[in-house]
């Protein structure tokens, strides 16, 4: 996944444009939507509000629209705040404002755009960064001999931008059971498929992956969903979660060839004569010695970036 994972999910509002209301009704009115969600694109307008010392009003009849965005009544006025496909659906957005959205996600930002009582109120642009540590995470996972696709909800141009600076291929404008499809092609075709997320719109594709690998500061949908979780949110540790994992298995593969093939060797030897009960019984014990202090081994793993 992209927002949160690949990303900070820390996105800043960098851009508003007035349509049929002014910049700061449009910021009002979307903040106000925004009230309560844990979304990060929420997150960025509620905190431009604050900077602007704007409270945002009470919204009434709110309700997300499955990765589209989200509605609700502000002062009687009917809103949606979504993704400028789906607000295309809804009504016309004109040529100067598809130019504007064109070159806005060319910059790599996300558009959100809020309709007011069928009119285009105004869009907000909002920009996410990649982690510090994504290329990074990313090149150890290819070298871990992984095939790494983006999956994100955002449009085409914001995911091809972001996608052409980490280096991986794109997918993008995917509703949740758009994710949930992919991961299930990757199956069919016989990959062994881990998804990354950390959000609502994950679940399902986390649910349907072979592993679902949920990001430490994501929503408690998606942690509750995966199997196993990045606790400190790096995407480094993705790499680290195999490379311990495969640790951990040679270990379980060392320590019952000890302990076999120590009970094997003196149960042979015992029975022609050349080794008594007692030294069995010692082999035995100090097979059991053996492997846990071969497992406590791993106490002193060190994955990539110094972490254990």
């Amino acid at each position: 996944d992209k927002t949160g994972t690949l990303t900070a999910g820390k996105p800043q509002v960098t851009d508003i444009v007035a349509g049929s209301k002014s910049e700061r009704e449009t910021l009002e009115l979307a903040a106000a939507l925004e009230v309560g969600s844990s979304h990060p694109l929420a997150s960025a307008i509620l905190a431009k509000a604050k900077a602007d010392s704007i409270e945002p009003a009470q919204s009434t009849q709110a309700g997300a629209v499955g990765g589209k965005g989200v509605v609700g009544t502000v002062n009687g006025i009917e809103l949606f705040l979504g993704s400028p496909k789906a607000a295309a659906e809804k009504v016309a957005l004109g040529a100067d404002l598809d130019a504007r959205i064109v070159a806005l996600n060319d910059e790599g930002k996300t558009v959100s755009v809020l309709i007011a009582d069928g009119a285009v109120a105004g869009i907000i642009a909002m920009r996410d960064e990649p982690r510090p540590d994504a290329i990074e995470g990313l090149k150890a996972l290819k070298n871990l001999g992984a095939d790494i696709v983006m999956l994100t909800g955002d449009n085409k141009r914001t995911a091809a931008a972001i996608g052409k600076t980490l280096g991986i291929e794109p997918r993008a404008e995917l509703l949740p059971e758009d994710k949930q499809r992919i991961v299930g092609e990757l199956k069919a075709s016989g990959k062994v498929v881990a998804k990354v997320g950390d959000g609502i719109n994950d679940a399902p594709a986390l649910a349907a992956a072979d592993i679902g690998i949920a990001m430490g500061g994501g929503t408690d949908v998606a942690l509750e969903t995966a199997d196993a979780a990045v606790l400190y949110g790096r995407v480094i540790d993705v790499a680290n979660m195999i490379l311990l994992s495969r640790a951990t298995m040679s270990n379980i593969t060392q320590n019952i060839t000890i302990s076999l093939g120590l009970k094997a060797f003196f149960l042979v030897t015992t029975v022609i004569g050349v080794t008594g009960l007692w030294p069995a019984i010692l082999a035995d014990t100090g097979a059991t010695v053996l492997v846990t202090a071969n497992a406590m081994r791993l106490l002193g793993w060190k994955g990539l970036g110094g972490k254990a």
